[in-house]
């Protein structure tokens, strides 16, 4: 699917590259002093050069995203990585952590605002993951949580294939010194519906705690042994792991098959689970193209609560899919989505809609064509505004101040200007 991408940006856009030196230009935003005083925030611009499996991540550090114009030309601190980092920052955005997957260790680093950040901690996870490809998830201020699915193919005495187990590695993290605390290792159980198909998890990812439980988001694969190859699975309803926290054992599953729901949980980059004022998970799936609607579904003491579906593809009229979404408060949500009557996710066929989960109502926002949102990752709220970076493929865009009291096509100010450039995009604000 992001060889899609790639086709796409040769055949509209002229090539070009990149260049990160340490020289300012004319079109960069910079605070004018490092942020001070009670009510400072610094916010963290992250911007990747490559769509494919690979990619540079490099940020930037503004304290107003309301005027000028960002750009990453000569000017941003690039993220170390071995193939992609995965960031996360502090409430305030004074501090980033980032996991460098492929190399297996997490920084941390002092975000001084402009191009300035300082390395203040590092730690290798590999030993107690067991791999430099995890994922992992910031859950509070204090903590973070490590996550890694190992697969074994079981078969019996004359060599035939039974069945494939997947094992669950979780490790904590405290944020405040990256030291590693607790690692636990089980089985990941498995329904019987989901073994006598020969289904098997791959992959957990996008965890979020609530009182003593940690909610784990899955995908799932089926083997073939006639071709030897992997595939996604035809899910029939959509599961989670629960485990205790902060033990991160008593490993079990939650279901549903509410209204004709399923596909996977695990989301991508994009935060799959919030909780809101009432201290309920709503959760989205992820559906493969053109296959099941999107829905938005809820978690409540424990278990889904089948009294509530939201169906998104149903509101919008559109065949749609998504990774993740970001909620603000009060039932309102912000949901990237591709349209798959349109193209697949590697396409760009995205765009945003605004959801009520307490109204079951959601509005397509009029925003630019041509949006790629597979890889957005976060998004933050100021002055009771919810705001995006959004640029549509290898072109110039804004950051967009949504109003959540508005449920208007149009609800909606533009603040800075931004500047992409070719294979490259803005994939977030911290």
């Amino acid at each position: 699917m992001k060889g899609n991408l790639t086709k796409f940006l040769r055949l509209f856009f002229m090539a070009g590259a990149v260049i990160y030196t340490s020289a300012c230009t004319e079109d960069n935003v910079e605070p004018a002093e490092e942020a001070t005083g009670p009510d400072a925030r610094i916010y963290n611009v992250a911007y990747a050069s490559g769509s494919g499996n690979s990619s540079a991540t490099i940020v930037q550090g503004l304290t107003d995203l309301s005027t000028g114009t960002i750009s990453y030309n000569g000017f941003g601190f690039e993220v170390p990585s071995t193939r992609t980092a995965r960031i996360f920052a502090s409430e305030d955005g004074s501090t980033l952590f980032s996991l460098d997957y492929g190399g297996g260790s997490v920084y941390k680093f002092d975000a001084k605002g402009g191009q300035e950040y300082n390395k203040v901690e590092e730690t290798n996870v590999q030993y107690a993951i067991g791999t430099t490809h995890p994922r992992w998830t910031k859950i509070s201020e204090d903590y973070a949580l490590l996550h890694n699915v190992e697969t074994e193919r079981i078969n019996d005495d004359a060599g035939n294939y039974v069945k494939t187990v997947s094992r669950a590695r979780l490790v904590s993290i405290n944020l405040k010194n990256l030291e590693l605390g607790k690692i636990e290792e089980f089985e990941i159980p498995v329904n019987e519906e989901d073994a006598a198909a020969g289904y098997f998890v791959f992959r957990i990812d996008a965890p979020i705690v609530v009182g003593n439980k940690a909610y784990y988001g899955m995908a799932k694969r089926v083997y073939n042994p006639d071709t030897d190859q992997n595939s996604t699975a035809e899910y029939s309803s959509v599961e989670t792991l629960v485990v205790d926290y902060p033990n991160l054992t008593n490993p079990r599953l939650i279901s549903t098959k509410v209204n004709g729901a399923k596909g996977a949980t695990n989301g991508y980059r994009t935060p799959v689970s919030h909780v809101d004022e009432k201290g309920d998970i709503y959760q989205i799936i992820s559906v493969p193209d053109n296959t099941f609607d999107t829905y938005i579904l809820k978690i409540k003491d424990g278990a889904y609560d089948d009294s509530f579906s939201f169906n998104l593809s149903e509101l919008l009229g559109e065949e749609t899919t998504a990774n993740g979404w970001f909620y603000v408060g009060n039932g309102i949500g912000y949901v990237p989505y591709a349209n798959t009557d349109l193209g697949g996710t590697g396409d760009p066929v995205w765009s945003v809609a605004r959801v009520d989960l307490y109204n079951n109502t959601a509005v397509k926002l009029n925003l630019p064509d041509n949006l790629w949102l597979q890889q957005y990752q976060n998004s933050v709220v100021i002055d009771g505004k919810f705001h995006m970076a959004i640029t549509p493929v290898g072109g110039e865009g804004n950051i967009y101040i949504f109003d959540p009291e508005s449920a208007s096509p149009d609800g909606f100010t533009k603040g800075a200007s931004l500047k992409a450039g070719a294979d490259s995009y803005f994939i977030g604000i911290y």
